[in-house]
């Protein structure tokens, strides 16, 4: 896995396999409740996010996820995360997923690129066979941002997660199969 575990950039992100010291920087965005609201946990301290972002740099550590803090080209800094987990090699299989960015950056289109190295990575150099989106049922932006990358709805997993403050969830299930990966590479794709 670690082969695979390797920074992937564009012209405007570079998402680099995460460090302690990332964890440390990605503390300065944790203040904004809405960045927060389909967590499982409340991530809205400095503290919080630490602790978060620390469990994905260990899991990272130990082969079962790879997470990446996303950094903005142009200035250095780091803006976000995100990571790929649920890695089955027997099967060739994976989930993108565990994103997430500073508010300023929320539908600024830097989640698109995120998307596209990621996408390109695991079906072009991985090579996975299937790859998974997962959110919560109600979250309609994020669904909305799987259904534009050509993501298809599977299923809902029904009282499938505990939620900070809203009891349990439903959790909607979004695939790309590799058959699938080089038309929407070269349509919605397309300015990449």
């Amino acid at each position: 896995m670690k082969k695979f575990y390797i920074p992937l950039s564009d012209d405007l992100i570079t998402l680099l396999p995460m460090t302690k010291e990332h964890v440390l920087e990605m503390r300065k965005l944790s203040g904004d409740a809405d960045v927060w609201t389909w967590y499982t946990e409340d991530l809205t301290s400095p503290d919080a996010l630490q602790d978060w972002m620390m469990k994905r740099f260990e899991e990272s550590q130990r082969g079962e996820k790879m997470t990446y803090a996303v950094q903005l080209n142009e200035t250095g800094g780091i803006i976000g995360s995100s990571s790929y987990g649920h890695i089955d090699w027997e099967e060739k299989g994976i989930e993108i997923g565990w994103t997430w960015l500073g508010k300023k950056y929320i539908g600024s289109g830097i989640n698109k690129h995120m998307k596209f190295l990621m996408l390109h990575h695991a079906f072009e150099t991985m090579e996975i066979e299937r790859l998974e989106l997962r959110t919560d049922e109600l979250n309609t932006r994020s669904r909305k941002a799987m259904e534009k990358i050509g993501a298809k709805h599977d299923g809902t997993l029904r009282n499938h997660r505990s939620t900070q403050g809203r009891k349990r969830r439903n959790t909607v299930v979004y695939s790309i199969i590799k058959s699938e990966w080089p038309e929407i590479k070269t349509t919605i794709f397309k300015e990449f």
